[in-house]
């Protein structure tokens, strides 16, 4: 299985047929994804707490993770990486996002960035896609961003760039190049969002607003 995975890097032209029977799976992959790409769902907190409904929570996105992550496998081993011409540019997202997600299979996140470049070369992926994935590799191998789209936040809870950067002084015109909003609006978001989602935490150490970029 591996071997035939690792071996495969051509697409295939798809029938109407194939065509509505993966973006059907697709669908699936992307609902279930995002369904389980943020916090713990309300009645789960209010069930067991927050600390129990966390562990709920991530098992569950654990194993929704890795049943996306086969079932990715399995369509780039009969297609091929799939991208706008095949599915479409919506779809085409919903293929990458397992991928990105894949942070236990780094060999497999590496492949896949080299077939996304691929297809960014031929204008068959958004570049953003293949910016957030690259960043992602580098992370999971401990290394420096490129990007700068992975995150972790300081004891004010200010966004910072996890691992660090590459380049701190072109990351705007690289971030721009690949279709990524500036620096500083995109850790502004992610602190506002930090700040909105710990606030009760954050206030009880005297942190009241969140610590934007100036």
């Amino acid at each position: 299985m591996t071997f035939l995975l690792f071996g495969c890097t051509s697409n295939k032209s798809l029938t109407d047929i194939e065509k509505e029977k993966i973006n059907t799976e697709l669908d699936y992959i992307g609902k279930i994804d995002q369904k389980y790409a943020g916090i713990p769902f309300e009645d789960l907190i209010k069930k067991y707490g927050n600390e129990k409904a966390w562990k709920i929570f991530e098992e569950k996105r654990d194993s929704v993770g890795l049943d996306n992550q086969q079932r990715i496998k399995k369509l780039y081993l009969k297609y091929g990486y799939l991208g706008f011409k095949e599915v479409g540019k919506e779809n085409s997202v919903k293929f990458w996002l397992p991928i990105q997600h894949a942070d236990k299979d780094v060999k497999f996140q590496k492949k896949m960035l080299k077939e996304l470049w691929k297809q960014i070369r031929i204008n068959n992926a958004n570049r953003s896609d293949y910016a957030l994935l690259e960043d992602r590799v580098a992370i999971n191998t401990n290394q420096k961003q490129r990007f700068g789209s992975q995150v972790t936040y300081n004891e004010v809870g200010q966004a910072i760039p996890k691992n660090g950067l590459l380049d701190s002084v072109n990351i705007d015109k690289l971030r721009a190049e690949y279709g990524l909003p500036s620096f500083k609006d995109y850790y502004n978001w992610m602190t506002t969002n930090h700040f909105e989602m710990n606030k009760e935490i954050l206030l009880k150490k005297g942190i009241t607003e969140p610590k934007l970029y100036k």
